[in-house]
């Protein structure tokens, strides 16, 4: 009973030095003290300004740099880094390895990340933005079969970048990565009348965005994976 109770005492204590760092971390970005890519503090400066264990302060940072918040490097010390869309990627990885959620599932999610990104785009997209959207389409247009994932991945990021929201480029990123053998394969086998649906369906959405039309861009952004989802099912079935 002891030994139970012992192991919950240091659970507590563990996450208590957890956030200990966080906020101490927290508190040296906004005193510019330290930026990304900068090294932190030493783990003895640490233990010494937080009046914590060494121990402690090394098992916090280990989390923190599970998460993508640091980076430890040998011999160097630990520096601040954003790394956190690798381990969103792992955390979602191991998810479709456990069957605890399916392709469909983050097509779905990426969905809603784009129609997010179109009622943004559609609001505040300078005329320099639709151009560069234009010319990612029109480069999706003139590419041959193998560059296809390439550009069609560019016409996207184009997209969520004109959004100016950082989380969802962050997803974005994530999630596309997760799937981009697998879309390649079902671009490098799709017929060339659905390759035009598909070059259709790009189309309308920068074209909706040019005449700042959110709801047509939005229609075509869910045509889109509908189209995709089907041709990830018969790929599958086959």
């Amino acid at each position: 009973m002891q030994n139970i109770e012992d192991t919950a005492a240091d659970r507590c204590q563990n996450k208590k030095v957890y956030f200990l760092v966080i906020d101490y971390i927290k508190t040296l970005i906004q005193n510019k003290t330290v930026s990304f890519g900068e090294k932190l503090p030493s783990e003895r400066q640490m233990t010494a300004t937080l009046g914590l264990s060494r121990n402690s302060i090394r098992e916090a940072l280990r989390s923190l740099e599970n998460m993508g918040v640091i980076e430890s490097r040998h011999g160097q010390g630990n520096f601040l880094v954003n790394h956190i869309g690798q381990s969103l990627g792992s955390i979602f990885s191991l998810l479709l390895f456990m069957d605890e959620c399916s392709y469909l599932e983050i097509s779905q999610l990426r969905r809603s990340i784009e129609t997010s990104a179109c009622l943004l785009a559609a609001a505040q997209a300078t005329d320099q933005d639709i151009r560069t959207l234009a010319s990612a389409f029109h480069a999706m247009e003139q590419g041959n079969l193998q560059e296809r994932t390439i550009l069609d991945k560019k016409f996207h990021d184009t997209l969520i970048g004109i959004s100016g929201n950082r989380l969802l480029k962050l997803f974005n990123e994530t999630l596309s990565q997760l799937f981009e053998s697998t879309i390649d394969e079902i671009r490098m086998h799709v017929s060339d009348k659905d390759w035009n649906k598909i070059l259709d369906c790009h189309a309308k959405i920068y074209q909706g965005l040019a005449v700042r039309d959110a709801q047509a861009a939005t229609d075509a952004v869910m045509r889109h994976y509908e189209l995709t989802d089907v041709y990830y099912l018969n790929k599958k079935s086959s």
